[in-house]
């Protein structure tokens, strides 16, 4: 404080004598000096007391859910010390019409106790069934209210109108969700999210900075423009040299030898897995074209690692089973899959835009050249307008104003490249891991002084103690995460992007 009252001083003095000397060039204006250090170095910290608990906490929890006009509770179980509540919340399709149409948005809660911190999770797609609650409320002792976005799941509007899917009515959605609750979980919340969720979370805040005190998303999505090739440059440097070459052999492998695979795309027909969408041959070129970015963005949460790639000279069966299952030929090129992510690429193609895939090193073995734009993906006869200011008005407030938050990376994961800037003098962090994907449950294995800086700002944030992580089923089961991959070709094919 001493140096930036001289330096004012100085300025001043400057300022006063400048008639005096024509040849005296004009004082440079004061920079903000910023004393706040940034990860990982350690500061002290003051504890914070939490906000008003409500005054209905005698009355059980059911009681109090099952009195808020508009919501549904549709199961209760137990889960790891938690009541975990199934609910379904009546949402205006459109904010800007409350009175026009409704739809149910699914919803889940783990409750641990009214005056405990709220932890809100926005999912950027559909709610997994499994019940695991985010990193932070384990590390917080927590409750955490989970969201469905709006078009995916259960939470779809009778209507199905598109021009209702948008950045702006799905951060009204989740602030209807809050205001709703606050009255009854009445100390800090914080909201968090994984991918497109974690993105969620920062464009809710964006609109309503004063819904949560703080955001820490997990290796969110970000995109400049419709195709951002950030993302796919990175993955010239992601992991080692050997790991990177021997994908490149698998993808050139399975080109090489497609009329080998095709009749093991055709197969899959027999068990209900269709391709009339976009073709076998079209199907199969796109997921190898996405291969390598999948196999790093789900480096961890699968069986597969560098480790254990096969070599290219595999038999046809298993080099097939390897695209179908890293490549995600039925997830995401399936004809249900594409359906299933037709409120993803729409959001991609109109407002949230999308990563470039590689092609270049492929092109002599590629029928399909430049087909692999988000836009050519269903929902088909539907206008796709890319509309990007909002995006880069994001980004404006992320790089000056976003306060509080603490954005997860992991080096491994080609979004990492394409990440938000942030100020660090505003409170906000960005944390990129080595060797993680920045999924729930990295937190609890950094290492000192990061470690110790974290969990310092958690705490200031919640207004609670940091919990030991051990008590987290992370550190017990680090693949459980309900992000790890499940493709069964018998059962619901889902997307984790």
């Amino acid at each position: 404080m001493k140096g930036i009252w001289l330096r004012s001083v100085v300025g001043l003095l400057g300022a006063a004598l400048l008639p005096a000397c024509d040849k005296t060039p004009p004082p440079e204006p004061e920079i903000p000096v910023c004393s706040e250090p940034g990860i990982p170095e350690l500061e002290p910290q003051t504890q914070v007391r939490p906000g008003p608990v409500s005054s209905l906490a005698a009355v059980d929890i059911r009681t109090q859910l099952e009195s808020i006009p508009g919501l549904t509770v549709l199961d209760e179980v137990q889960v790891d010390g938690f009541r975990f509540f199934t609910l379904d919340f009546e949402q205006p399709a459109d904010h800007l019409n409350p009175q026009g149409e409704r739809f149910l948005q699914r919803m889940t809660l783990f409750h641990s106790a009214v005056d405990a911190p709220m932890v809100m999770d926005t999912e950027g797609e559909a709610i997994f069934a499994e019940p695991i609650a985010a990193e932070p409320v384990y590390l917080l002792g927590a409750n955490q209210i989970t969201v469905e976005h709006r078009f995916f799941g259960t939470s779809r509007p009778a209507s199905g109108d598109w021009k209702l899917l948008t950045i702006e009515q799905a951060s009204a959605d989740f602030h209807r969700v809050v205001e709703t609750f606050k009255p009854i979980y009445g100390a800090r919340w914080l909201s968090t999210g994984v991918f497109k969720g974690g993105t969620s979370a920062i464009l809710h805040r964006y609109f309503y900075p004063d819904d949560v005190y703080a955001t820490v998303p997990y290796a969110l999505q970000h995109s400049q423009g419709l195709e951002d090739e950030r993302p796919g440059h990175r993955l010239a440097q992601v992991g080692d040299q050997a790991c990177r070459q021997r994908l490149e052999e698998l993808q050139r492998a399975a080109l090489e030898r497609r009329e080998e695979l095709l009749p093991l795309v055709n197969a899959l027909a027999s068990e209900g897995t269709r391709f009339d969408t976009l073709g076998p041959d079209r199907a199969l070129e796109f997921a190898v074209v996405e291969l390598p970015f999948n196999f790093w963005q789900r480096y961890g949460l699968e069986v597969w690692d560098c480790s254990n790639l096969p070599a290219p000279t595999l038999s046809a069966q298993e080099l097939f089973n390897f695209v179908l299952d890293v490549g995600g030929l039925a997830y995401a090129f399936s004809d249900e899959g594409l359906e299933t992510d037709a409120p993803l690429r729409y959001q991609y193609a109109t407002q949230f835009g999308s990563p470039h895939y590689p092609e270049e090193h492929l092109r002599p073995l590629l029928r399909y050249p430049g087909e692999h734009e988000v836009t050519r993906f269903p929902p088909t006869g539907v206008e796709k307008r890319f509309e990007g200011q909002l995006m880069k008005r994001v980004e404006e407030w992320m790089r000056t104003d976003a306060q509080r938050m603490l954005l997860v990376h992991g080096t491994l994961d080609p979004w990492t490249a394409s990440t938000f800037d942030v100020n660090v003098c505003k409170g906000a962090y960005r944390l990129v891991v080595p060797d993680s994907n920045g999924f729930y449950g990295v937190l609890g294995e950094l290492n000192e002084p990061a470690r110790g800086f974290v969990f310092s700002k958690l705490s200031e944030w919640a207004g609670v103690p940091v919990r030991e992580p051990s008590s987290s089923p992370f550190e017990r089961h680090p693949r459980a995460s309900k992000w790890r991959a499940r493709v069964d070709r018998g059962q619901t094919l889902r997307s984790i992007r």
